[in-house]
């Protein structure tokens, strides 16, 4: 799996993880308010049944009619019992049926009572008349709370399902790819500094040889000039490798073009070209640019098509914004070309010929700075056509 998708994954799951949770802890929540304020309800219509059957003829016909009403309009309930309560031996096998031997005992000690029975919920308290001491309970079914908590739980379900399939779009459309992109970057930086190690400590150790084995023993002129040369050479490769790393750094990392002029591309061709290969010209066209580093771009792909034709003739043709490059050289394996513009690669048929593999992928950094599409199709040992479209 590709980094990009495992930490999509787990910033996804942790998030919806924690949304989870919030939920449910929001759920607990809302559930035990909504219990607890239906007990509140319940506690007002106990006391308005109390009043409503004990204090008919304590209370004038107009508060009476008060009390009436108020129960009328309190929440609907199923049972409403009255257990007199001054024999405790007594009310206590009556109460038993519906409470718990301490919640009996927080009844008589003046407490109101809220509790569960079976798929009822019910509140009890004591109530204290002229004719006696009576425990009052009231049983109701609670529909508002299970409406209100099946509710609650199917949209806290829908909001999770929702907030997945967003936050994995998110991932997909921003993290997964710019996280691929880091991850990218770093294989493509890990293997060029390695690539660019090797290529750079060949000469290095040749000139190191050429050196020692130079101060062994005394050596003629002649074979000094001809330890030097070859010092020189390697020498010269370093610095040449050296000079297109710093110019595909530079232009990789997107640092501003030194001089932006029009850029006739015709007259360009033809001072690459210099001579080594066919220029046709069937429209010439100008576009915007650093004419210096064009130039690097289409002498590092003209260069290469003369350099692997093995003589034959290389044809570059001018016209309707592309530049097309054409040679009837050794071709391009197709199981490679995917690679060609990658730093430092050479396909296997290249072995004999001098190169570092960084020509191609100068050429197509600069390219696309310029806001051109380069394009390959190569055949082994019939040739190779790179297109350049601005």
């Amino acid at each position: 799996m590709r980094t990009g998708h495992k930490i999509s994954l787990i910033y996804s799951g942790i998030t919806i993880g924690l949304l989870l949770v919030a939920g449910l802890v929001f759920y607990f929540f809302s559930s035990n308010y909504i219990r607890n304020l239906y007990f509140h309800y319940m506690e007002e219509k106990a006391h308005a049944v109390a009043e409503e059957k004990f204090s008919k003829d304590e209370l004038d016909p107009v508060k009476y009619r008060n009390v009436v009403i108020r129960r009328k309009n309190s929440i609907p309930t199923s049972r409403e019992l009255f257990v007199r309560v001054d024999d405790r031996q007594r009310s206590r096998q009556a109460l038993e049926a519906y409470l718990t031997d301490e919640q009996i005992q927080r009844l008589y000690a003046n407490q109101t009572v809220n509790f569960e029975h079976g798929e009822e919920v019910g509140t009890a308290f004591v109530y204290y008349d002229n004719t006696g001491t009576f425990a009052v309970i009231v049983l109701s079914r609670n529909p508002y709370g299970t409406d209100i908590a099946h509710t609650l739980r199917w949209a806290l379900l829908l909001l999770v399902l929702v907030s997945a399939a967003v936050l994995w779009l998110i991932s997909r459309l921003y993290a997964m790819r710019m996280l691929d992109r880091i991850d990218r970057d770093y294989q493509t930086e890990k293997m060029f500094v390695n690539n660019a190690s090797h290529e750079i400590n060949n000469p290095l150790t040749a000139i190191q040889g050429e050196c020692e084995v130079a101060l062994l023993a005394d050596r003629t002129v002649p074979e000094y000039k001809d330890a030097l040369q070859r010092i020189s050479h390697e020498a010269d490769r370093v610095v040449t490798i050296m000079r297109e790393l710093l110019s595909f750094s530079h232009v990789r990392n997107g640092e501003a073009m030194a001089d932006c002029e029009p850029v006739p591309m015709s007259p360009l061709i033809e001072t690459v070209a210099n001579g080594r290969c066919k220029v046709e010209c069937h429209g010439d066209f100008t576009i915007e640019g650093d004419i210096n580093l064009l130039r690097i771009a289409f002498q590092n792909l003209v260069g290469n098509a003369v350099k692997y034709s093995n003589g034959k003739p290389v044809t570059v043709t001018v016209a309707n914004h592309r530049v097309v490059i054409r040679d009837q050289g050794i071709g391009i394996p197709e199981t490679e070309l995917p690679h060609i513009f990658e730093p430092f690669y050479r396909a296997h048929n290249t072995q004999g010929v001098r190169g570092h593999g960084v020509g191609l992928a100068l050429a197509k950094a600069i390219l696309e700075r310029h806001g051109a599409r380069i394009s390959v199709k190569s055949q082994q040992g019939k040739g190779t056509t790179v297109c350049v479209s601005f």
